[in-house]
This record gives structure tokens, sequence and C-alpha cells, in this order.
């Protein structure tokens, strides 16, 4: 009981409910664009070019927060990332010009990487190798929680696209500003054992953050993709199902995800990691055939966005489980790393698969392979799970002070 109360003169269950939330306030930044772009690209010219922005201000976030958290500590890195996030959020409120609407879009993003991979971090490190898959799990199901927030806001008030904006916003603010009254764990690295971007790259000798970034590389394109473009696919598809039913199916989506992940904890111990990945991933693929079948139907478009998010929302929590077990002094580093390759992931899957919506491929049709991308890349990342598994026991067996 003493150990839930308070751990080297913090509280675990603070900090672990300031990592909540701010996993959840990254909920939005991930499914800003899914939720927004079919509204705001008709106020807003340019706004295509958003999710490019948004995708390079999440990397440029990640690969400073590994440093700099095991250096300097969580407290302030996580209070100024949430603020720039809100900032982010105001700014397209009160824009003047389409810079200031480029700056906004990178602050959301770059809060939001840093959000990401620190929240991560956190639970972590407080957390043993006998809880922490499950908290993972719980961390993973904040950002659903957020994200789905989100994306309700964005469907009931679609008529005025600043009004989630404006909610989001003060909400965020309202709460990084909580958190300057929470004591978190101090940093891990010394002066002596400071550290840099290029310096955290040589964590890269070793095989199981290769195989890991490789995974979640694949799992950063299905993220992105699913998210992003199911939407536009289901709105432009022949006998589409409408805007607003397809904003309500990315609600599904993330109603799904949260569902998978608090499922996963009780399916981890019954069957474990790799066991439950597989299970979790099958139902993923089950969706994305049912998005290439039924492109016209409402019910389909609800069943499919659900299997896509209870499947694809638990290979994160699982890979990071794997990571926390090896990568303990150097966690946030490692984190940062992983959580780089997958937002590159992001970028590639949003840079080819937008190129399917652009209006002379829409006339065409050839966006309809969409979800058959989607199958091909989920495929590409359950391949890599036997690998991380592997590479996990052996890591750890050597012993390294990692």
């Amino acid at each position: 009981m003493a150990e839930n109360r308070k751990i080297n003169n913090y509280s675990r269950s603070l900090v672990a409910f300031a990592a909540c939330m701010g996993c959840a306030f990254f909920g939005v930044t991930m499914f800003f664009w899914g939720a927004m772009l079919p509204v705001v690209r008709e106020s807003i010219a340019g706004a295509d070019n958003f999710p490019w922005v948004l995708t390079l201000g999440i990397i440029a976030g990640t690969l400073i927060c590994g440093t700099v958290m095991d250096r300097y500590g969580y407290k302030w890195l996580l209070i100024l990332s949430a603020a720039s996030l809100a900032i982010g959020l105001a700014g397209f409120i009160y824009y003047t010009t389409s810079t200031a609407l480029y700056l906004s879009t990178f602050l959301i993003g770059a809060g939001g990487g840093v959000l990401n991979s620190e929240t991560i971090a956190i639970i972590s490190d407080i957390y043993g190798d006998d809880k922490r898959g499950a908290m993972l799990s719980i961390l993973g199901a904040s950002y659903c929680v957020g994200s789905l927030l989100w994306t309700i806001l964005c469907r009931v008030l679609v008529n005025d696209y600043t009004l989630p904006m404006k909610t989001s916003a003060a909400v965020i603010a309202f709460l990084s500003f909580c958190f300057v009254f929470i004591k978190f764990p101090k940093a891990k690295l010394s002066k002596d054992e400071g550290s840099s971007i290029l310096k955290s790259f040589t964590l890269l000798k070793y095989p199981l953050l290769v195989a890991v970034c490789s995974m979640l590389f694949f799992q950063g394109i299905l993220e992105a993709i699913s998210a992003n473009y199911s939407t536009s696919y289901y709105v432009n598809s022949e006998n589409g199902i409408g805007l607003n039913m397809a904003l309500t199916a990315l609600i599904f989506m993330t109603v799904g995800m949260a569902v998978g992940r608090f499922t996963l904890p009780l399916c981890m111990k019954i069957g474990g990691n790799k066991i439950s990945l597989y299970l979790f991933m099958a139902i993923a693929f089950a969706g994305a055939l049912i998005q290439y079948l039924m492109p016209g139907s409402i019910l389909g478009a609800f069943l499919s966005m659900t299997f896509i998010g209870f499947g694809t929302g638990v290979t994160a929590p699982v890979v990071f489980s794997y990571l926390g077990e090896v990568f303990k002094k150097y966690s946030g580093i490692a984190v940062s790393l992983a959580v780089v390759v997958a937002q590159i992931g992001m970028l590639l899957g949003n840079f080819l698969v937008g190129k399917l919506f652009m209006p002379e491929r829409l006339e065409r049709g050839t966006f309809h392979i969409f979800p058959i991308i989607m199958c091909i890349v989920i495929i590409l990342v359950v391949m890599h799970l036997s690998g991380v598994a592997k590479l996990t026991s052996k890591t750890k067996e050597k012993k390294l002070d990692l």
C-alpha cells in the first residue's frame, strides 16, 4: 500500500494520472486532421498541406523529447508540451495569415510528439515488469478517450470548426497548469552522463531497438492512414455514406481502440503478448476487408472502423512493454527513437496514400485500393512480432545496464 502512495517522494498515482492526461491530449493531435480536414478544407485554402506540417512537428518534438527528459526530468517538459498544443489550437481560432496557420499546426504536432514519447517513458519508468504492460494499455486507453472526445466534439459542432478547438484548448491549458503542483520522478542521467540527439542514435547498435523501430514504422503507416483517410474513402466511394456518417464512423474507430486497450491486459494475462497481438491484428485485418467489400454501407463502415480501431490500438502497448523490459536507464531515448521511426512511417503513409485522394485520382477511382494497402501493412506489422519477442529475451539474458 505504501508503495502505491509514495515512491521516492512522489505519488505514483498522481504521476500516472498526469501521464494519462498527457496521452489523452496526444489523442487530439493524432485525430486532429481525421476529424477536421473534411471541414477545414472548405474554409481554409491550402488545408491539404497541413497534415505534412503536423507530422513534421510530431517528429521534431519526439526527437527533442528523449534527450531532454532523461537528462532534465519530466515535469516542465510535460507542462510546456501541453501548453504548445493549447497554443496551437488557439492559433487556428485567431489566425490572421497562412504563416500563422502553419506555425499553429507545427505547435500542435510538436506538443503532441513530446506528450506521446514522454508519457510512455513515464509509465515505463514508474512501474515494474509485472505491471508495465497493463499500465501502458491503460495509458493507451487514455489516448483513445482524448481522441474520442475530440471526434465527438467535431461531430456535434460540425457547423463551426473553431468551437472544438476553443473547448479543447481551454481544457488542456487548465490541466497543464495543474501539473505544476505534482511531483515527478527525478532525471535519470547526471551531468556527466548527459546525452544529445546524435549520441542517442548509438542505441541503434542493439538489434532489439532496430527491430522495434522497424515494426513501429509499419504501425505508424497503419495508424496514420486509417485515422486520416478512412473518412475520405467513405465520403468519395460510390454511393458514399456522407460526411456526417463518415465522422461518426471515425468515432467508432476510437471506441474500438479504447475497448481493445482496456481488454488487452486480460488477454495478455491469459494468452501472453504474442498471442494477444496476433488475435487483435487479425480483427484489424477483418475490418479492412469489410471496408473494401462494403464501401457504401453505413453498417459496414461502423463495423469496419470498430474492428480496425480494436486491432490496431494494441500494438504500441505490447511493443513498448517489450522495450521497457530492457531499456530502463535510457528509456526516454529508446522510446523517442522508436516513436520517431513510427512518425516517419506516418509521414510516408500520409504522403503516399494522400495521393490516392487527389482530385484527378478520385475521378479515376484508384482510391478503392486503400483498404488493400491497410491489409498489406497489417501483415508487415505481424511479421515483425516474433523477432521482437526473441530479441527481448536474448537482450535481457545479457543483463546489460540499459
